[in-house]
Parts: C-alpha cells; sequence; structure tokens
C-alpha cells in the first residue's frame, strides 16, 4: 500500500475519498495519518473539497524521485535514505560487503563524518547539498576501475548543465569546479580481487545552496546558487543517474576512450600551471589525459611526467584551479 506522499508525489491534488479507497479505510484515518506525516515535517496542504497537495519541497525522500528515474538500474537497488548519516560512502561499502546489487544507492540530508578523497573531512550542511553515493558492480577489470571517476565527473557536468544550465569544468582528477571554485567533490572506493572488481561506491558532494560552503572556503568553493536558478535537488540527482549509467555504458563498451576526449574537453587542469604535491612533488604545465588516465605535466625542465590520481594533489599555482 503507497504511502500518502508517494501519492501525493505527482504534485496533483488527491481526495479524501481516493486515499481512502486506495487503503480500504476511513477518510478520518486518513485524516490522522495526514496529521502525523505534518507533524514530521511533511509539507502536505489540505485543499478542503479538492483534498490533499503536497507543496513544493525540496525534499530528497525515494518516494518524491524514484517514480520518475529514467536508469535500468542505478537508484533501482536497495536505497538507504536517513536525515543524518555518518557519510554515505561509508554506509554504502557495508551495504556492499552484504551483497547490496548494482544500482544501490545512499544518500541523506546531512553527514557528520564526511570524508573527500586523500583523508579529508567534507563538511555536508543540512538540506544544504546533495550527499549521495551510488553502489556500481561494473564489467571493468581492475586497472579500469578508476576511470569510474570521470563518468561521475561528467555525468554530474551533464546533470547540472540539464537542470540548472550551469557550466561546470573538471578539475583533474576529481572536482567539479565553476568560475575557478569548486562546486562538487567525487570520491570512489573499491572492493576488488587482484583479477575482478567485485564493486565500486562513487560518492558525490555537491554544493547546492550557500550554507554547504563554510565562510573560511568561500575563496576557493562555490554552491549552484552562486550561479543563478537553483533546481530541486532531487532533480539534478534523476539527471546525474541516468547520465552516470549512460557514461559507465560507454566505459564498458569502450574503455577510456569512450569517455577521454569528453574529459578532455572538460578538463579545466590542462593548459595551466600546476603544483603537485604528495607522492610525487613538482611544478609543470598539465598538457594531457593520456591513455591510461593519467596527466600528463610538462615539468620545468622540459621533461614530460605522468601523474595519476590517488597519491598526489594537483592544485593551480595562482588558485584552487
Amino acid at each position: 500500500m503507497r504511502d500518502i506522499p508517494e501519492i501525493l508525489a505527482a504534485g496533483a491534488d488527491v481526495s479524501g475519498e481516493a486515499i481512502s479507497a486506495e487503503w480500504g479505510m476511513t477518510r478520518a484515518a486518513v485524516w490522522k495519518r495526514v496529521k502525523a506525516l505534518q507533524a514530521e515535517g511533511w509539507p502536505i496542504e489540505s485543499r478542503g473539497k479538492r483534498g490533499y497537495r503536497l507543496a513544493e519541497n525540496d525534499r530528497l525522500d525515494p518516494v518524491l524521485w524514484q517514480h520518475a528515474l529514467q536508469t535500468r538500474a542505478l537508484g533501482r537497488g536497495t536505497v538507504c535514505f536517513a536525515q543524518e548519516l555518518t557519510s554515505t560512502n561509508t554506509v554504502l561499502k557495508q551495504m556492499g560487503a552484504e551483497g547490496a546489487p548494482h544500482g544501490s544507492l545512499c544518500l541523506c540530508e546531512t553527514q557528520t563524518a564526511g570524508r573527500g578523497r586523500l583523508g579529508r573531512a567534507w563538511v555536508s550542511a543540512p538540506g544544504a547539498g546533495l550527499w549521495q553515493s551510488v553502489l556500481l558492480r561494473p564489467d571493468v577489470p581492475p586497472l579500469k576501475a578508476p576511470m569510474l571517476t570521470y563518468c561521475a565527473a561528467l555525468a554530474m557536468s551533464d546533470a547540472l548543465a540539464e537542470t540548472a544550465g550551469l557550466t561546470a569544468g573538471i578539475k583533474w582528477p576529481n572536482d567539479l569546479v565553476a568560475d575557478g571554485k569548486k562546486l562538487c567533490g567525487i570520491l570512489l572506493e573499491c572492493s576488488m580481487e587482484p583479477d575482478r572488481v567485485d564493486f565500486v561506491v562513487v560518492g558525490v558532494g555537491l554544493n547546492v545552496l550557500p550554507a554547504a560552503v563554510p565562510e573560511d572556503l568561500r575563496h576557493q568553493a562555490a554552491c549552484v546558487a552562486d550561479f543563478g536558478a537553483v533546481p530541486k535537488r532531487r532533480e539534478i540527482l534523476l539527471h546525474y543517474l541516468a547520465a552516470l549509467e549512460r557514461w559507465t555504458d560507454r566505459l564498458e563498451e569502450k574503455g577510456l576512450a569512450g569517455v577521454r576526449e569528453s574529459v578532455r574537453q572538460r578538463c579545466v587542469t590542462l593548459g595551466r600551471t600546476v603544483r603537485v604535491q604528495g607522492a610525487q612533488n613538482f611544478t609543470g604545465v598539465a598538457e594531457d589525459i593520456d591513455a591510461d588516465g593519467a596527466l600528463v605535466v610538462r615539468c620545468e625542465n622540459g621533461r614530460l611526467q605522468r601523474v595519476m590520481a590517488g597519491d598526489v594533489s594537483v592544485r593551480g599555482v595562482m588558485g584552487y584551479v
């Protein structure tokens, strides 16, 4: 039996009589359930003789978006949604280890222990961003699994263009930026054997509203709202999942060659002077992304150096990008 939020998800007025008929209960029971949902924060309006309606809202509850999915698998597996989680990646990794199927999803309104790449903390203000992770069981060799980071970057870039009219570039290897500031971070975590990939968790944190960006990071971070109209977060999610499925299909079918040119076209790191820090430390100009997904940097001495993601930080000498 569908609960009232799912019945009202399409946005139209629904009479109490229609709901009571679907439930096989009295209209008084429907009214009691409506009051309980309103107490939980659901913006359900009573419309007199017209029945009930769900007011405009930006909630991420699956009942409000799963019916609109345009995917074969992503978002259709097990879906974990909560107001608060430690980390969507942490929770989904555990779900993956317990056998959650390809396409499973974990999302929340706020994370108490959000994580970024290289062990960095990720601030996840309540209701201000899209904090979510997708579980993939891809048909790719282990060495190619890290290329799914590019698929996620391309997919969120597509989603922002489609829903907000926002052009977001890729800062190699795992961030999206606009106007030189970080909008979105991607964290890929894999479980694999030497000869096969068990599962991959693709975590994405997207700053949507200003509250997502701490004041001390405003010089290098931005949110979708900084650039105009703000779509509903669940609309961004729907477009992202559809695009992620398209790009992962292409990676499985054609390898990195299927996504590399699109990454190069959108990569704002290329052509810039960058500083590489970590397992390697040097400065040079980022010239290309090679057939293995490595960033090719021409060092100050003229030598070409390949940089693989995972153990280094790459930032522009004159700014974040």
